[in-house]
């Protein structure tokens, strides 16, 4: 199980802004040069919500918004996209992740912190990653078996000072990354390899931030780890 990252948490201290939704720097991609995009495919209406309102008034195992920097499951047949899962990946389905434009809908309000894509929304767009890719995110979660001393969102500004001081040391030890089963289609900071789906493994390479201060990491797109 992972614990979700605060999305809206300032390096500059503890006190989280306004926002509270996923961002995406692509640092080294490729895929919207090379043509490894999907944006024909519709948000999945049995797992993804209509509108933010209704996201928000359901329970935590119900719908939920795209978030930018997350991982959705294509399934090219029926023109659908959804939460990656266990089963659709080992039926070979591909994984991409969400990096969508944002919407400016206010020009004074700070809008990439507070987009997200629903089903009544236009089509999302998915990159497909393979190795070498570098990208920024902080749509993330952190493994609550490996960093069991942090147990809640609270805790992501002293989970986040933990990972860059251990960074800056110099460890010896990579920081690896997945997609698992039940992380939504986040990448869980600590997970254990073997329990990826969709085929992708990352290394958490730098405690960095987004355009816009907020706190994020940095993951560089690795082969399957032994």
């Amino acid at each position: 199980m992972g614990i979700k990252f605060n999305r809206a948490l300032y390096k500059s201290g503890k006190t989280a802004k306004v926002g509270k939704y996923g961002q995406i720097e692509p640092n080294q991609t490729w895929f919207n040069r090379a043509g490894m995009v999907e944006a024909q495919c519709k948000l999945d209406p049995e797992k993804f919500a209509a509108s933010e309102s209704e996201a928000a008034t359901i329970s935590a195992d119900g719908l939920i918004v795209a978030q930018n920097g997350a991982f959705l499951m294509v399934d090219k047949a029926n023109r659908t996209v959804t939460i990656p899962n266990a089963d659709m990946s080992a039926y070979g389905y591909p994984m991409g992740i969400n990096y969508s434009t944002e919407k400016i809908y206010d020009q004074y309000a700070p809008m990439r912190r507070t987009f997200c894509l629903t089903t009544e929304d236009w089509l999302p767009r998915i990159g497909y990653v393979e190795p070498g890719m570098r990208i920024t995110t902080n749509t993330v979660q952190w493994d609550e078996t490996t960093y069991a001393d942090y147990t809640s969102t609270d805790d992501s500004f002293d989970f986040y000072t933990e990972i860059k001081e251990t960074l800056e040391a110099g460890t010896t030890e990579p920081i690896y990354a997945v997609v698992t089963d039940d992380s939504d289609g986040e990448l869980v900071i600590g997970a254990d390899p073997a329990n990826a789906i969709g085929n992708v493994y990352a290394q958490l390479v730098k405690a960095y931030t987004n355009a816009d201060r907020t706190c994020s990491f940095m993951f560089q797109i690795i082969n399957k780890p032994e």
